[in-house]
């Protein structure tokens, strides 16, 4: 087939291949996002699990029968190698209720896109955290 023949249909394809690749960079570049999305958010949950951890083996410990305030003082030494510039605390919360709370360094969710906003994070109970530091807090029975 010839363009003189049909110029209708010169070059036409060629531009049908040019969209298609146009669409399909988009799509990539749409799923590269997602998963640096969820690379982020992953690093977030693995930190908060962490922390979560933590200060369980805090609440364990101060309920452990006859626990010693050299393991109480351990698990907060160790906080900090458990989470990034980790603060292990405990705090009465009347009669025998307490609270155990860890709080670290919050990353940015932008850190790769060159943001600096820091990840949002819900308050802990009754403990104020600092800018750009993330909390949890557990409460337990001595």
């Amino acid at each position: 087939m010839s363009c003189a023949s049909e110029r209708s249909a010169c070059g036409s394809t060629l531009l049908e291949v040019a969209i298609a690749l146009g669409v399909m960079a988009v799509c990539g570049l749409g799923l590269m996002s997602t998963q640096l999305g969820l690379v982020r958010h992953a690093q977030l949950a693995a930190a908060r699990e962490r922390a979560v951890f933590a200060a369980d083996a805090m609440a364990e410990a101060a309920r452990a029968a006859g626990a010693t305030p050299v393991a109480i003082d351990r698990w907060k030494a160790l906080t900090a190698s458990v989470v990034p510039d980790g603060r292990l605390t405990t705090s009465s919360a009347g009669g025998d209720a307490s609270i155990a709370s860890v709080s670290w360094a919050a990353t940015p969710l932008g850190a790769a896109s060159g943001s600096t906003a820091v990840s949002r994070v819900a308050p802990c109970l009754d403990v104020a955290a600092a800018a750009g530091r993330a909390c949890v807090a557990l409460a337990f029975l001595r």
